[in-house]
């Protein structure tokens, strides 16, 4: 999480910014270094993927942007309004998994449980690791 994205920013000296699908908040990594570059990635709860640009609809994916120059305002421009509205527009759709809260069913015994704590636990106690989250 916030401690891997933060090497990660380092490493490379760009920005990172981290938007979160569930809460819709964006985490800016790198932030004041003078980075002049960023790259974006969107958290749904269980995996980090980076956000691409396209220049136009149907564009091959080699034209898509996943490197942007950050401006003297520090932003990135017009690009960051469209990053977080395809955030809020995947928060609307539920298409994050809340980790806390999901419903899975263990895959071997197929008793019901919540949340990854309840997973961790049952997994501890049965050996059991096969879980499916269901709604």
């Amino acid at each position: 999480g916030a401690i891997e994205l933060s090497i990660l920013s380092e490493y490379y000296g760009r920005e990172i910014a981290a938007y979160d699908i569930q809460s819709t908040r964006c985490d800016l990594y790198g932030q004041g270094k003078s980075y002049q570059e960023r790259v974006m990635l969107i958290y749904d709860g269980l995996h980090y993927d980076a956000l691409a640009m396209s220049p136009f609809e149907g564009a091959p994916d080699e034209f898509d942007q996943t490197v942007f120059s950050v401006r003297s305002d520090h932003s990135i421009g017009p690009v960051e309004n469209l990053a977080l509205n395809l955030v809020k527009d995947a928060h609307r759709k539920r298409s994050y998994t809340d980790t806390a809260n999901f419903t899975l069913r263990c895959g071997v015994c197929q008793v019901g449980l919540t949340g990854q704590k309840e997973a961790i636990a049952h997994a501890q106690a049965t050996g059991h690791v096969n879980f499916q989250e269901y709604r």
